[in-house]
C-alpha cells in the first residue's frame, strides 16, 4: 500500500524560515499475518539556506551574495527600450517633391518636427519624373547641391526622348543614394537642372518632380524633435512578503533604482509620473520624492563619442524619498507609470545625433539588503499531504529534529488543513515549539544552531481526524534578539533552517 506522499512546496525567498519538503513517496508491500505492526516512515530531511535558494532562483528576481556572504534580494526589469526608428522612423515616399524651376529649393516634409543639419541616407532610392511639350529630344543634367558623397555633388544625366508625340514624358529608374550625405541648414534640398535641346538651347521643363521610395538614415544630427515614450500600468511583483501575515521588519537600506543606457546623442529625461506600492494587506502607498516631480536627467554621448553608450543610474533611497517606510509596509507589488522624454526642454538650439544602431533602455530595479530588525513577524506556507492510504491505525508518533542558524528566536507550529483550507488539528501542543536564536559571534555571524528534538503522539481517534487533511500549514513566528531596540542583523548565505521529520505508524491487521 502507499503510505504517504508529501509534495515539495516553494519556500519564500526572503525569509528562509519555513519548512520545505522533498518529494517523498514510499511504496511497501506486506504479506503479514494478523496482529499489530509498526512502520517507520521518513517524511522530511532538508536544510534550506540562502545559497541553495539563490541557485534555484528564476525569472527577474534573484539573490546576490556578497564576498562576505551577505544576502540581498534583487529585482530587475526592463521598462522602456526604443531604437533610432522610434525617433525618426522610415518615411514612405508618398509625396512627390516638385521642382518648379531650373534652380529650386524644396523643403523636406518633416512637419517642422526636425531641423536636420546632416543626414546620411541608408537603403534609400530616388527617381525623377520629367515632362516637356517641345517635339524634340531633351538632355537633362540634374544636380542636388546639398547631397554629396566622397566630396562630390550628386549629379545624374537623363534623356527625354521625343517619339513623335507630345507631351514627352519620362519616369526614370530608381537611383540608390545609400551612403550619400545631406547637409542643410534649412531642412531642404536644392535641385539644379540643365535641360538642353539638340541645338544647345536651354529650356525650362513643363514639369519635373523627385520621389523617394523610402526615407531612411544611418546617421542624423540637428534638432531631432521632442518625443515622449511612456509605459503605463506595468507591475513588479516583489514577492518578498507574500507569506507575511503580521509583524514588522525594519529594513536598513532598501532602494529603487531607475537606470538608463543611452546611445542617443540627445538629452533623455526619465519622468516618474507614478510609483505606487501595494502591501500584502491591500494598503496603497505612493513613492514620494522631489525627483518624482522634477524628473531625472541622464547622460548622453557627445559628438566625439558617437557609437558609445552612456549609462546612468539614480536611486530612490532613504535619504531622498520615503522608500524605507514603503518597504516596511510589506510591499507586494510596485505599479509604475514612467515616461522617457527626448529633448525634454524642446530647445531647438540643442544639436544632437542618432545613428541607425542607436537606442536607449530604461530599467527599474528593486534592491533590498537582508539587513534589519524583526518584531513579532508571523509568516506561513502550505504543502500538500495525503494520509488516505493509512487504514486501521492504532496510533502514530511524529518525531521532529530542527536546527536554526539565524540570529532570531523562532516558534514553529504545523496545522492540518482540509481541502477548503480550514484547520482540522495541529501537530504541536499550544502555540508550538521554540527554536532559540543561534549565538552571534564577534564578526556578526552566527554559529550553527543546536538541534532540538520533539516527539508528538497521536492516538487512534486523533489520527483518524487528520486523515481528512489535504494540506499542512507551517507557521513561523520570529523575533530578532534585541528587536525592541531595533537591533539589525544580516542574513548570510550559509544560514539555514534544518528539519528532519518522521513518524512511527502503529496499525493492526486482522
Amino acid at each position: 500500500m502507499r503510505v504517504v506522499q508529501l509534495l515539495k512546496t516553494i519556500t519564500p525567498v526572503f525569509f528562509l524560515i519555513l519548512l520545505s519538503c522533498f518529494d517523498t513517496e514510499k511504496e511497501t508491500q506486506f504479506e503479514l499475518g494478523d496482529g499489530e505492526y509498526e512502520i517507520a516512515v521518513p517524511l522530511v530531511n532538508t536544510k534550506v539556506t540562502v545559497a541553495k535558494i539563490a541557485e534555484e532562483s528564476k525569472g527577474n528576481t534573484s539573490i546576490r551574495i556578497s564576498p562576505e556572504g551577505k544576502a540581498t534580494v534583487l529585482y530587475n526589469g526592463e521598462v522602456i527600450r526604443r531604437s533610432s526608428a522610434a525617433i525618426f522612423p522610415p518615411l514612405p515616399g508618398l509625396i512627390p517633391y516638385p521642382i518648379a524651376d531650373t534652380l529650386s529649393n524644396v523643403n523636406l516634409l518633416f512637419n517642422n518636427t526636425y531641423l536636420l543639419k546632416k543626414a546620411v541616407f541608408k537603403d534609400t532610392k530616388i527617381n525623377f519624373f520629367f515632362e516637356n511639350s517641345i517635339p524634340q529630344d531633351v538632355n537633362i543634367k540634374m544636380r542636388i547641391l546639398e547631397l554629396t558623397k566622397n566630396g562630390k555633388i550628386f549629379e545624374s544625366n537623363f534623356t527625354l526622348k521625343y517619339n513623335n508625340s507630345v507631351p514627352v514624358k519620362l519616369q526614370t529608374d530608381h537611383i540608390s543614394i545609400d551612403g550619400w550625405t545631406l547637409q542643410s541648414e534649412t531642412n531642404s534640398m536644392t535641385f539644379h537642372y540643365e535641360a538642353t535641346l539638340p541645338n544647345g538651347q536651354k529650356i525650362k521643363l513643363d514639369n519635373a518632380q523627385m520621389n523617394f521610395d523610402i526615407i531612411k538614415f544611418s546617421y542624423l544630427d540637428g534638432y531631432l524633435g521632442y518625443h515622449v515614450f511612456a509605459v503605463d500600468g506595468n507591475i513588479i511583483d516583489v514577492g518578498l512578503f507574500n507569506k507575511w501575515l503580521s509583524g514588522s521588519f525594519d529594513f536598513e537600506d532598501p532602494k529603487i533604482t531607475i537606470s538608463v543606457d543611452n546611445a542617443f546623442g540627445l538629452p533623455v529625461r526619465s519622468k516618474v509620473n507614478k510609483m505606487e506600492l501595494t502591501s500584502i494587506t491591500g494598503n496603497t502607498v505612493n513613492l514620494e520624492s522631489a525627483f518624482i516631480t522634477s524628473g531625472i536627467d541622464f547622460a548622453f554621448p557627445s559628438f566625439s563619442e558617437i557609437g558609445a553608450i552612456k549609462t546612468t543610474a539614480f536611486d530612490f533611497n532613504k535619504s531622498n524619498s520615503n522608500v524605507r517606510d514603503i518597504f516596511n509596509e510589506k510591499t507586494k507589488t510596485i505599479a509604475y507609470d514612467i515616461s522617457a522624454l527626448v529633448n525634454p526642454e524642446k530647445d531647438t538650439t540643442i544639436k544632437g545625433f542618432i545613428t541607425g544602431d542607436s537606442y536607449f533602455v530604461v530599467n527599474v530595479a528593486v534592491e533590498v539588503p537582508l539587513n534589519g530588525s524583526v518584531n513579532q513577524l508571523v509568516v506561513t506556507d502550505t504543502l500538500e499531504i495525503d494520509l488516505d492510504d493509512f487504514e486501521s491505525v492504532q496510533s502514530a508518533e511524529f518525531k521532529s529534529i530542527t536546527s536554526n542558524d539565524f540570529p532570531a528566536d523562532m516558534r514553529i507550529q504545523v496545522f492540518f488543513l482540509d481541502e477548503n483550507g480550514n484547520r482540522i488539528d495541529q501537530l504541536f501542543n499550544g502555540e508550538g515549539f521554540d527554536l532559540e536564536a543561534a549565538p552571534v559571534q564577534g564578526n556578526g555571524k552566527t554559529l550553527p544552531g543546536v538541534e532540538k528534538t520533539d516527539l508528538i503522539s497521536f492516538n487512534k481517534e486523533r489520527f483518524e481526524k487528520i486523515k481528512k487533511s489535504k494540506k499542512i500549514a507551517l507557521v513561523g513566528k520570529f523575533n530578532t534578539t534585541g528587536s525592541e531596540q531595533k537591533k539589525s542583523w544580516w542574513i548570510y548565505d550559509n544560514y539555514g533552517l534544518g528539519l528532519k521529520l518522521g513518524a512511527i505508524i502503529k496499525y493492526r491487521k486482522n
